[in-house]
């Protein structure tokens, strides 16, 4: 079932696919650049407090990049609309039945084609020798008859398939849209947030003494020791100042 939804301080849920995604913004922070290489140097134990620490501290990271998750929230409700449900319908008609309307879409219009050359040939023919000039008549009468109905059904054909091929590109192009949201939202909270955070807490995880319980623990008598901007300036008040 998973762990249910949260309210974040922002009022954003955050539910199971965001938390996922948040735990592989932190991996990432602590590989990443100069933080994965003084890891390397610090005990074992220091990456473990850093990921417990920022975990705890989710609620007050996630506001820093509110606007590019409701951004990402917004492209993902666009996905779930029912415009883009309808746009299922091609695939969904790619079953028997709609095989044998793109069959028919295909035949019909080359049958009447083929039938009504057939037809205006024999009947000028015949018309034009002497022979038999009723028939030829009828002929022509029902070449070009064939001739309308071949015109008509490869015009619906062709629009057929250009309302199809404006659904399916329409519909590519909302994952597309939804997977850029999602990445610049990772990307905010990656550089505004996490790594900020974890390099203000670094080095009390790094202490031999530092506890891995709460996130505003640090080691007894250690005040913070790293002062990025947006986290120790005097602008930075929380979530709240974020919005």
């Amino acid at each position: 079932m998973g762990a249910p939804p949260i309210a974040g301080k922002t009022g954003s849920p955050i539910g199971p696919e965001e938390r996922a995604e948040y735990a592989r913004v932190v991996e990432e922070a602590l590989r990443s650049g100069a933080l994965g290489e003084a890891l390397r140097g610090a005990p074992p134990a220091a990456a473990e407090r850093l990921r417990g620490w920022a975990h705890e501290a989710v609620e007050d990271l996630w506001a820093h990049a509110a606007a590019e998750y409701r951004a990402w929230c917004r492209a993902r409700t666009v996905g779930d609309s029912p415009e883009a449900v309808s746009d299922a319908a091609p695939r969904a008609a790619a079953g028997p039945g709609g095989d044998l309307v793109a069959a028919l879409a295909v035949l019909v219009p080359l049958t009447a084609g083929a039938a009504a050359l057939i037809f205006l040939v024999l009947g000028y023919l015949l018309m034009f020798v002497g022979v038999q000039q009723a028939a030829g008549a009828s002929l022509v009468v029902t070449g070009w008859a064939g001739a309308g109905v071949a015109a008509v059904t490869a015009s619906l054909g062709l629009g057929r398939l250009a309302v199809t091929a404006r659904r399916r590109s329409g519909s590519a192009r909302r994952p597309a849209a939804e997977e850029a949201a999602r990445a610049a939202w990772r990307a905010a909270l990656l550089e505004r947030a996490v790594l900020p955070y974890l390099h203000h807490r670094l080095l009390d995880a790094a202490a031999p003494d530092a506890p891995a319980g709460s996130e505003g623990a640090g080691p007894p008598g250690a005040g913070p020791r790293f002062s990025p901007p947006g986290f120790d300036s005097p602008g930075f008040g929380g979530p709240d100042a974020a919005r």
